[in-house]
């Protein structure tokens, strides 16, 4: 059985181009024949960087600067999806123990302000569990703004405090810093809202 043999033909200026192209190529000295495939050779390995490497390269360090930015979106909103729950809890009255002193200590986080929660003794005239926050040189500022949240967070009112300002290793007191103890109790009825 015979195939019909196809041939593939180029237009006849193509094809005068290729034949003037080749004498060329062969009147040129090997010297000349040996810069013009290493120039060549140069041109294709800067085109294929050109067109495949560099695009990605470029989009990989650009991704690799979002990526902090992207994982910090990540942690708000985990943090956010966090306290939603927490206030979730706090608005049916619903928080444990060990859920009011997590409450405590991610909205200090959240404030920025070192500090140790514990329980601690209900004050003379109060019930119920007792929260003691221990400050060690703090931005004072910070922690009153933090104070007026503490009740819409998580149900407990102050119901002491014991706060001075703290001195640095000469004496001197400090501006702006506070230190201290602060007792939390389960907010009364109409507080905490």
């Amino acid at each position: 059985m015979n195939l019909p043999a196809f041939k593939l033909s180029m237009p006849p200026a193509l094809a005068r181009l290729g034949e003037d192209a080749g004498r060329r190529w062969a009147r040129l000295a090997p010297r000349e024949r040996r810069l013009l495939s290493i120039a060549g050779a140069v041109a294709g390995i800067a085109l294929v960087f050109l067109l495949f490497i560099e695009p990605a390269w470029t989009r990989a360090n650009r991704l690799e600067a979002q990526l902090p930015l992207l994982r910090t979106q990540a942690a708000r909103v985990d943090a956010l999806t966090t306290e939603a729950r927490s206030l979730q809890r706090v608005t049916s009255g619903r928080m444990t123990a060990d859920e009011t002193r997590q409450a405590l200590a991610q909205s200090l986080e959240r404030a920025g302000i070192a500090a140790e929660v514990a329980p601690a003794d209900a004050p003379a005239g109060t019930s119920g569990d007792a929260w003691q926050v221990t400050v060690d040189r703090v931005q004072a500022a910070g922690l009153m703004q933090w104070l007026a949240s503490v009740p819409g967070r998580t149900r407990l009112q102050l119901a002491q405090a014991d706060l001075e300002r703290p001195t640095d290793d000469n004496g001197r007191l400090l501006t702006g810093k506070a230190s201290g103890v602060l007792v939390f109790t389960p907010a009364t009825a109409g507080q905490g809202r």
